[in-house]
């Protein structure tokens, strides 16, 4: 194994520059580790360099690597580990890379949406939750071109109320906005969570709750169909073993790293600095 080391450590510090990768990526930010990355990507940092998701297509997932250097390659790995290095092509003939690399320009400087394909992802954890999420059963409340997170919440949860009237005042500035996602299999929480799905205005529904008006998010207001997306809210809660409630994911506007956030943060300021310039 350590022969094994010696030789990646070698490849690390002769990669090629490729041309389809600019400048601008040279200073790519390094994104949370995953328990699921593959162990030959785990030696690549090891030895010195960064590694970066940049989506999954055709059953692959696709990272940029960074040597110490500063040179970059794209490589992709395998469901069982194993490493390609180079550039991938679709069935089309077009360069599928450079829709993965555009993507993920985007991502570091400014964008928040999740990387192409992440959901099928076998091999980024992180970003494949990230995914998911952003398909998942949610209400926007405040501007729609805000910066946002997510926070996974049940309406009755006291935690969970506290940390929405931290964030409001900057929600209601515009330099904010939270996406709720309800789940819970408590009577109270499952009704109140639907409803604030079927809510047509949800910022207002959830005001006026949070301020003591039970009647804001009552069974009168559910549509039958928003149970099923809470269900499905809770079963992703499950399976994803996610702490809280709350528990807040988000991707930092200014480098595109994905963060969690497990509770209602001590200091909401510092939360605020990631979103507001």
């Amino acid at each position: 194994m350590n022969t094994g080391k010696n030789i990646i450590k070698r490849i690390i510090k002769a990669l090629p520059l490729m041309a389809v990768v600019a400048a601008l990526f040279f200073s790519a930010p390094v994104f949370a580790q995953d328990s699921l990355r593959p162990a030959v990507l785990k030696v690549f940092e090891d030895a010195g360099g960064k590694v970066d998701f940049i989506g999954a297509s055709h059953g692959l997932d696709g990272w940029i690597i960074t040597n110490p250097e500063g040179k970059v390659q794209t490589v992709y790995t395998t469901q069982d580990g194993a490493l390609v290095s180079g550039m991938m092509f679709s069935p089309d003939g077009k360069l599928e890379t450079d829709k993965q690399l555009d993507s993920y320009h985007k991502r570091t400087t400014g964008d928040q949406s999740a990387a192409p394909g992440a959901q099928d992802s076998t091999s980024s954890k992180s970003e494949k939750l990230y995914a998911e999420t952003e398909k998942a059963g949610w209400v926007a409340l405040g501007k729609s071109d805000a910066p946002y997170l997510y926070i996974f919440m049940n309406v009755n949860c006291d935690h969970c109320q506290a940390f929405w009237k931290d964030l409001a005042s900057s929600v209601k500035d515009g330099k904010l906005q939270v996406r709720l996602v309800p789940y819970g299999e408590v009577a109270e929480n499952r009704d109140g969570g639907a409803a604030l799905l079927s809510a047509d205005n949800p910022e207002d529904a959830w005001n006026a709750y949070v301020a003591g008006d039970k009647a804001a998010l009552g069974k009168d207001k559910i549509k039958q169909e928003n149970y099923q997306k809470m269900d499905a809210n809770t079963e992703m809660v499950k399976n994803w073993k996610l702490a809280g409630p709350p528990f807040s994911l988000y991707r930092r506007p200014s480098d595109g790293i994905l963060t969690a956030i497990v509770g209602r943060p001590e200091n909401v300021m510092l939360l605020l600095a990631e979103f507001i310039k």
